[in-house]
Parts: C-alpha cells; structure tokens; sequence
C-alpha cells in the first residue's frame, strides 16, 4: 500500500541543508541499506508487540512511499547490508541468532545462515563486494566476528576475542583490514583479515563508541553513543577533532559528494549534519522520535534516516499513545 509523504519543514541552515520530508516506512523499524543500482531504500523491520512479525521494506527515494516487502516473519531483520554486485541483501536477525540472505531482484530467501552455537547476538552488516565476502558483528565478551562467504551463503569462520561489545564495522582504503567499534573499552580495533587477529587498537576519542564509516582514503568517523560527539580519526588513530552532535549518537554516514558527516542522535531526536573539511555543524535537524540509523545515496548526495518509535510499553489500562514521528523515514536533501 502506497503511503504519502509529509513535508516537515523543519531547520534549514545557511548551506540550505533542510530536512525535505518524512513518511512511515513500516513496523519496529531499524537499518536502511541503498540498492547502488536503482536507488531504493530497504528498510528493515522487526514488528512489534502488537503486530509481531519483520520484513524488508522497499521505499522509493523520490517520495519515500513502500513500494514493496519481502516477509522475514520467521526471522526479524534488524540489520541490512547489500552486495550490489549479486544484488543479495543480508539481514542481521538478532531475536533468532541468525543472518538471512535474499534475494532483492526475486524478493526469495536463499538462505537462513547461523554459526551453531547456542547463544549470539548479530548485529551490524558489513559487505565486501570485491570479494563477495559478508562479515557480521556477534556482539559478547568477548565478541566475535562472523565471516560468510556470499558464493554459498554459508558461515565459513570466526574472528574472535575481538573484546567486549563489538557492534560497528568499516573498511578505510581497501577490504584487507577492519576497523571495528569496542564500545567496552572506548576503542577501535584494527583487524587484520588475513590473519584474523587483532593488529592495533586505539581510542575512539568518546565514550560507548557504536558505529563507524571512513572516507574511503585516510579518515575513520565515529559515533560515541555515551558522550554524543561524533569523532574523527586518522588511519593510525590520531584524534582530528571531535564534535558535539546530541544524546545517543548512534548512526553514522559520509557523503563524499558534498564533503560532509551525518550523526543521527537517537537520544535528541535529531540528526547532525557536519562540514568534513572545518568540521563545524552546519545544520540540527529534527528528524523523528528515535533516529537510529542514517545512509547516503552517494550518487545524488540525500541522506536518509531511519527513525525508531518514542513509545515504550503500553501501560496496563491506559490507551496506546501513536507516536507519529516514529517508524518512519526521513530524507535530507
């Protein structure tokens, strides 16, 4: 069912970055992963309370209406990430301990992927398209990193002892190390991957470090949830600068089309945009209840936020309050 857009008309800084419009995209929202090849957004959903069940949501970039869903009722999807070359999306299903690969052009589920073991927690996606490889955060203490081979869609390895509360993943200038978020030390681990082990950690410059992505050459940005600063680093962890964005910083995009850094603070209800060359903030803008997550479409440069729902528990006897700024996605021109 097609849903209309709502324009916010929300702040609008001296570089005319504004907050264009906002519409639902769905139930028990979470992560956005761009489609390179069509631009559409997929936007995943684990239900709720009242209405159980997930999904990945298909929303047109142009007037954020859902065009689509691939039903993932069994497993609900959390995280997502896409190999745009094979056009497999991959989905965190942190309530079942697994990962689902399906496939966006057939809408099918190739695959329910697990590590056997009893216990895990999966949480962030990351996808190396060069060699059709998906590593996946298994967030513990100590935590572990899952490796699957996108061939077969199988689990294939571990990297572990990676430290406590590993959650985010990105790649600096190439596929053959990772830098990864320690949120139990405030760190950042380089891991080399072909040896699999720890190379070096640093300080994030923040506290409860969550997510990570790079500029693709020499700069690592980091969301530190606790201390709400997103912080820039160089590749062997000097600290550039750090900036105040808002409570809960939590998602993180680069937009390497227009130089700048996207901070959605989950706690604020906002989400911050950055200048990347004077790193000064050119814009605060009030996106939905709960910003969690944030991506770029690098070819046109608008970013979009996926915004959780304010509402907690409903209170026994009391009527269920409908947040309307929440489960819904918001794009920055």
């Amino acid at each position: 069912m097609l849903m209309a857009s709502a324009f916010l008309g929300l702040s609008i800084s001296a570089m005319g970055q504004q907050a264009a419009r906002s519409a639902p995209a769905g139930t028990g929202i979470y992560e956005a992963a761009i489609n390179a090849k069509d631009g559409y957004i997929y936007v995943t959903g684990a239900g709720s309370r009242k209405a159980p069940g997930g999904a990945i949501y298909k929303i047109d970039p142009a007037d954020l209406s859902r065009v689509d869903s691939i039903s993932l009722k069994e497993n609900p999807p959390f995280g997502i990430g896409i190999n745009n070359k094979t056009g497999i999306a991959y989905t965190t299903n942190t309530r079942t301990n697994s990962v689902s690969a399906v496939d966006l052009n057939t809408g099918k589920l190739l695959a329910t992927i697990t590590n056997g073991a009893d216990k895990s927690h999966t949480r962030e996606v990351l996808v190396d398209e060069q060699n059709n490889l998906v590593y996946i955060t298994d967030v513990g203490d100590p935590s572990n990193i899952w490796v699957i081979d996108g061939k077969t869609n199988t689990y294939v390895a571990a990297i572990g002892n990676l430290g406590k509360t590993v959650t985010g993943m990105a790649f600096l200038n190439g596929t053959d190390k990772l830098y990864v978020t320690v949120m139990g030390n405030n760190s950042i681990a380089v891991v080399d991957l072909k040896n699999k082990k720890i190379e070096k950690s640093f300080p994030s410059g923040g506290e409860s470090p969550v997510n990570i992505i790079s500029d693709g050459k020499d700069r690592l940005f980091v969301t530190n949830q606790k201390s709400g600063t997103v912080t820039v680093l160089d590749k062997e962890g000097k600290l550039i600068k750090s900036i105040a964005t808002g409570d809960g910083a939590i998602g993180i995009a680069f937009d390497p089309q227009k130089n700048r850094i996207y901070s959605a603070n989950r706690g604020t209800g906002t989400t911050t945009v950055i200048d990347g060359t004077g790193y000064h903030v050119l814009a605060d803008v009030a996106t939905g209840s709960k910003p969690n997550n944030v991506k770029v479409n690098p070819a046109t440069g608008e970013a979009f936020v996926v915004n959780k729902t304010g509402g907690g528990r409903p209170v026994e006897g009391q009527p269920v309050v409908i947040d309307k700024n929440g489960d819904t996605i918001t794009k920055i021109n």
